[in-house]
């Protein structure tokens, strides 16, 4: 079920986007597509949901913080999202679900007291073999098409 209107909830919305070659070149418009639609259900502004937005392949990118003014808008949050993805290799789930919890969601990023905090992983749900598998055990993924049309 989607959402009709922008919701009114404020956020802190964590994104973490895996952009690895197994993602495949051809899906990435449906990846930004599904980020924009996601985005866009939200009042993103100072008082409203905030958005900080995570890359991972071998490295985790974390493109902007909680308390970035700058990203205090929808079309700023679009266009960094859109912007931000380039396909490389290999799939570190296990560094980007590390970085998010030790540099993403925290007081000193912007993550605000008394607003609930979200993560929305998009991932294919595959890491690399030498993958530190704690955080595997924490994240159970179950992938399943989602058709955004």
């Amino acid at each position: 079920m989607f959402l009709t209107e922008v919701s009114r909830c404020r956020l802190d919305l964590g994104l973490v986007v895996d952009t690895t070659k197994s993602i495949k070149e051809e899906n990435v418009p449906k990846l930004k597509k599904a980020l924009q639609h996601l985005i866009q259900q939200f009042d993103i502004s100072e008082d409203g949901t905030h958005i900080s937005f995570l890359t991972f392949a071998k490295k985790s990118i974390l493109h902007n913080k909680f308390n970035d003014r700058e990203y205090y808008s929808e079309q700023a949050i679009l266009n960094l999202t859109s912007n931000c993805i380039e396909l490389s290799k290999p799939t570190r789930l296990d560094l980007a679900l590390s970085k998010a919890n030790d540099e993403m969601f925290i007081d000193e990023s912007g993550q605000r007291a008394g607003v609930e905090k979200v993560m929305v992983l998009y991932a294919d749900g595959r890491s690399h073999p030498n993958t530190k598998d704690f955080y595997l055990d924490v994240v159970a993924l179950k992938v399943r098409a989602l058709a955004i049309k």
